[in-house]
């Protein structure tokens, strides 16, 4: 560590970083050149923009077990707004850089570039690039303006400094390439959570609330009132005239005008505060987006939430369906080349739901990019309930989000709004199933069942009796009229059913027994009558058969006993061979028609289940881009695991 004295106020000026270059004096804002402990000064350096950041200069954390000092900082603006560049040193003196940008930030370091690096107009948004040995999507294209300085650098910077980027991203890691120097400087990491960085020090916020200041001022187009309420706001769009005006410029000027037929109330007033998933939001700003599929609109709307603690996030609302938003610099890992693609982020997996361009139709409030009325971007949504994994591209940037599904209530209680919100229509592309987790155990139950039933009758089939307990050959003549003959009697034990079995000698041939069981002693009686018919033959060179020369007949309950047959058989006139039949009669056969009606009935319940939550997949995706197959997405359970 090397100190020197400002030339301009005196100040010391300490330098932490042999490698420094420059140097902004925190006292009079010089920009100081270091030539050794010589200090030269090239003017004060401008001011920096307020904005929504918790880092200072001094900040401390640790990455990788590597501890680090926050000695720097760069603020930029590009078309959409505002990002910071914090100046990393380790104690081993290694410098990196801590990109943040609308509340994600990103660890990268130097590293050397590859000769084969493409010129910055060469390069597209959404192309590939492989560096060091990693394939990398091209996701951002800017080129970004210093607005300033502080602390200490390694380079010399300035107030409208240029710096051409290209971000690039792929699943595991996050690259950045600086053209404001020849050959361009590479600069590779990852993202981090803020807490996973273990800071200390960080930036007290003004409000120990959280709650975001009020900044008040005039349109400069209508007069009407307009408010700023987030550190980092770009834009505010007046709901009056539609203008947007620049936040950040000190007289407010008009960044566009925009007109349209429809005016929108928001379901959350602006100015709204309340408390969602852990953090305070204001409600800053609100827009309306609609996607036009097959010459139908499908609009929905946007609330931007500003957190002290959390920066930007965002609220949807789709015909009561509402999702809580983080963007992410993350690149998921996307299969597109399957019939119907699949993303992979975090450890889950999501499905293609749908792509479309999504255009916006109204704003209202504040914004931290430049929003313009019109501005279109082309949206593929991934969903995987309650989670929704969305891409937008536009020509100059990629950007992925997370949104998770939120009841209505809950958006209700934590904004404290005095009206209910509408209760949603339809099945959102992500809304979690009321069914989920409650089909498979249907089918557990019923596969407990089943096996308790077989079990039972496994059990009653080694227990029953099967005796035949009368047999006997009989024929029957063809004279077209009917003959009786009754059998002997035969002795009937124990109790159960008693099957009845005939096997005839029929040959494209037909034959009714009239037959009666009667118990000799009681009378009772037991009717029963049977048409047993055979036919086939060959039919245009086809094998055809119909009906079958056996047949057996069920009697159940029938009572111990001495029994025998009294049989009327009507057989077809034209004479011949006479029709032969084994008649057998057995006692307490064991049957499989009571298992498998048991099995039948117990089915109906996983099958209600499984129905109401087949149902429920169809409606879901019958949105997509996928509506004609919708059945087959949704005939697996896979959330019941």
């Amino acid at each position: 560590m090397k100190t020197a004295s400002c030339p301009s106020c005196g100040a010391p000026v300490t330098f932490c970083s042999s490698a420094s270059l420059l140097a902004v004096c925190g006292y009079c804002r010089s920009t100081l050149i270091r030539h050794d402990l010589n200090l030269e000064n090239l003017g004060r350096m401008a001011d920096l923009m307020e904005d929504a950041s918790p880092l200072q200069l001094g900040v401390e954390g640790c990455y990788k077990n590597s501890h680090f000092g926050v000695i720097g900082r760069i603020q930029l603006r590009y078309q959409q707004g505002l990002w910071n560049e914090w100046h990393l040193l380790f104690d081993n003196q290694k410098s990196g850089w801590l990109s943040e940008a609308n509340g994600n930030y990103v660890l990268t370091f130097s590293s050397p570039a590859p000769a084969n690096i493409p010129a910055f107009d060469e390069a597209n948004v959404g192309g590939s690039l492989q560096l060091l040995g990693q394939v990398f999507q091209i996701v951002n294209k800017e080129t970004a303006t210093c607005i300033a300085g502080e602390g200490e650098l390694p380079f010399k910077v300035g107030a409208g400094y240029e710096a051409p980027v290209i971000d690039l991203s792929n699943g595991q890691n996050f690259a950045t390439l600086d053209y404001s120097e020849a050959p361009p400087l590479l600069y590779i990491g990852e993202q981090v959570e803020l807490g996973d960085l273990k800071m200390t020090g960080l930036r007290e916020r003004a409000a120990a609330s959280g709650k975001a200041r009020v900044k008040s001022f005039n349109c400069p187009c209508c007069a009407a009132p307009l408010q700023i309420r987030a550190a980092g706001t770009e834009s505010v769009a007046c709901g009056n005239c539609g203008s947007v005006v620049d936040a950040a410029h000190e007289n407010h000027q008009i960044l566009s005008r925009f007109r349209t037929q429809n005016t929108h109330t928001p379901k959350i007033p602006l100015g709204s505060q309340g408390h969602l998933r852990g953090a305070d939001y204001d409600v800053v700003g609100y827009l309306r987006r609609q996607a036009t599929v097959e010459n139908v609109d499908y609009p929905w709307s946007e609330y931007l939430l500003y957190s002290e603690k959390e920066g930007f996030r965002w609220l949807s609302e789709s015909n009561g369906h509402w999702n809580f938003i983080k963007t992410t610099t993350r690149m998921p890992k996307v299969w597109r080349n399957l019939e119907k693609p699949i993303a992979s982020f975090l450890g889950t997996s999501y499905r293609h739901f749908q792509t479309s361009t999504a255009k916006v139709t109204y704003v209202l409030g504040e914004f931290n990019w430049r929003v313009s009325f019109g501005e279109e971007a082309l949206v593929s949504d991934y969903v995987a309930p309650p989670l929704m994994l969305s891409e937008e591209k536009t020509g100059k940037e990629i950007t992925w989000s997370l949104a998770e599904y939120v009841e209505p209530e809950e958006i209700a209680a934590a904004f404290k709004l005095e009206q209910p919100l509408l209760r949603p229509v339809g099945v959102a592309p992500n809304q979690p199933s009321p069914h989920q987790g409650k089909v498979l155990p249907y089918w557990k139950a019923f596969a407990a069942f089943a096996l308790t039933a077989l079990l039972i009758q496994i059990a009653f089939m080694t227990g029953a009796q099967n005796k035949t307990v009368y047999q006997n050959s009989l024929e029957f003549e063809r004279n077209g009229a009917a003959s009786s003959l009754a059998t002997g009697v035969f002795p009937v034990s124990g109790t159960g059913n008693l099957v009845v079995r005939n096997q005839t000698s029929l040959n494209n041939d037909w034959l009714y027994l009239d037959m009666e069981l009667i118990e000799r002693n009681s009378g009772r009686s037991f009717a029963f009558g049977r048409d047993i018919s055979y036919y086939h033959g060959v039919d245009g060179g086809e094998s055809w058969s119909e009906g079958n020369s056996r047949d057996e007949a069920v009697l159940s309950d029938v009572p111990a006993g001495e029994y025998l047959l009294q049989i009327q058989a009507e057989t077809p006139a034209g004479g011949g061979a006479q029709i032969s039949d084994r008649l057998v009669v057995v006692r307490d056969v064991p049957l499989w028609s009571n298992f498998f009606l048991t099995l039948l009935a117990l089915l109906i319940f996983p099958l209600i289940a499984w129905l109401r939550s087949h149902s429920f997949e169809s409606r879901r995706w019958a949105e997509s881009d996928y509506a004609s197959s919708s059945d087959e997405d949704s005939g697996s359970d896979s959330s019941d695991d």
